[in-house]
């Protein structure tokens, strides 16, 4: 029997597959654990799942790899693993077959799923038996007449999966105002305009930048546009910059990361292509290869009210534990769910991004906030964020939300850059306090 899908290992492997677990026993492992010296036959099936997609040197792994199974088994049948490999690509791991570890982490069974699991960057879900482990390390493949040149091969393998899968460290501020993107006709920027709005921005306080989002129009603007405001934003370098990709055309978002992947910027965001995908395992599959594909940390992008997608806490849990993934934006009010996604995820950034509700947010443990009013009230946004005084930060979310509501009373139907542009304008080169004392005056 051929496998056509995941389901089928069951009754292919025979040791395996009786085997019973409760679902709570389920627990999801991060890839890194399996690259490793006593399994360095992983690397070889990953060499023959490199080769088969990318069509790229496949007979001289397919070679290695049907030379290993014929030690190892005394058969192989590739076409059983390539339909493993698609099985891979088009659903992923399904949870429902986990793979069996011992008590010391070390895997009992499943190397062509966990191979499949490098390749498409995807955290295996595993379950813990009371069993010893087989060892496939340098040792074994000298004793079964692997040249030097094919072992070279498969630990040079091991090693650049390492320095992909080692965790990324970055330090990001706790403050980034969602930046406008002013533009003078349908695709250019209006450069200087941008520039000295983020500089202004700067004074104010504030020093990290998220362009291209939603209050950027970052969904909807042409890539061209994006490269230009990509361009300008790397000129400042005083700021640290997350780079919105989102796009409901997924070839224009591998585009722009090819782009963010060469520039300064700190890391990317991305919301789902919501307009082609919507179920929890194809935004799972989304983020698990974007995140392999950026050179750049990833923040997962929540924002129900535009998406139409409202995942669940323990879905937005799982995609925070994506290799690569650093936190999460989250734009949404449902602070049972930010407490629930922030307990489980204490070393990750988890910032909130509904202004009204930010001191909220904050109380609700996210550690920073991403929003467009940030624009408008960069200095009462510094003081709700960073004040140690919660009656402080309570008396300037309070004055925020009478100046946003105030300013929406002036301009009820515009969508959100373009309310942001609008209120600018009408604020011209007053303080934040001037500004707001002055829409107390002239405006009911």
């Amino acid at each position: 029997m051929g496998i056509n899908m995941q389901e089928n290992l069951k009754e292919i492997d025979t040791k395996w597959k009786n085997f019973e677990f409760a679902k709570n026993e389920v627990t999801m492992v991060n890839i890194r654990n399996f690259i490793t010296d006593e399994h360095l036959d992983i690397f070889v099936r990953y060499l023959y799942i490199k080769s088969y997609l990318e069509n790229n040197n496949y007979k001289k792994y397919k070679d290695l790899y049907e030379k290993m199974q014929i030690k190892r088994i005394g058969t192989c049948n590739c076409e059983n693993f390539n339909n493993l490999i698609k099985s891979f690509e088009e659903k992923g791991f399904k949870k429902e077959y986990p793979i069996p570890i011992n008590k010391n982490s070390k895997m009992l069974n499943g190397s062509h799923r966990l191979a499949c699991c490098l390749y498409f960057n995807i955290n295996p879900y595993v379950v813990i038996f009371d069993e010893k482990d087989h060892d496939y390390g340098i040792k074994w493949f000298k004793e079964n007449g692997f040249t030097k040149q094919e072992i070279k091969d498969i630990l040079e393998t091991k090693k650049q999966l390492e320095k992909q899968y080692a965790e990324k460290t970055i330090k990001l501020n706790n403050i980034y105002a969602a930046m406008i993107s002013p533009l003078k006709d349908s695709i250019h920027l209006n450069s200087e305009f941008f520039i000295n709005h983020a500089n202004n921005l700067q004074k104010n306080g504030i020093k990290g930048l998220f362009i291209c989002g939603n209050t950027g129009n970052g969904m909807n603007l042409k890539l061209a546009t994006k490269k230009e405001i990509l361009n300008q934003a790397e000129k400042l370098t005083n700021f640290s910059i997350i780079c919105h990709v989102g796009d409901n055309n997924i070839e224009n978002i591998y585009k722009l990361v090819d782009l963010t992947n060469k520039s300064n910027i700190a890391c990317i965001a991305s919301m789902p292509p919501y307009k082609s995908i919507n179920k929890y395992f194809e935004i799972k599959k989304f983020y698990e290869r974007l995140a392999k594909y950026s050179k750049k940390p990833l923040l997962i992008y929540h924002i129900p009210n535009i998406t139409g997608i409202n995942l669940k806490p323990n879905e937005l849990i799982e995609l925070l534990k994506i290799n690569n993934v650093i936190g999460i934006k989250y734009t949404d009010i449902n602070m049972q769910k930010l407490k629930k996604i922030s307990s489980e995820n204490l070393e990750k950034y988890i910032f909130f991004g509904k202004d009204d509700y930010l001191l909220t947010g904050l109380n609700n443990d996210a550690n920073g906030g991403i929003g467009g009013c940030y624009n408008i009230f960069p200095s009462f946004i510094c003081k709700i964020i960073n004040s140690r005084n919660n009656t402080i930060s309570l008396n300037y979310q309070k004055m925020l939300n009478r100046a946003i509501k105030k300013l929406r009373n002036i301009y009820p139907t515009l969508p959100g850059g373009e309310f942001v542009l609008q209120s600018l304008k009408l604020k011209s080169n007053m303080s934040d306090e001037q500004f707001y004392e002055f829409l107390e005056d002239n405006y009911d």
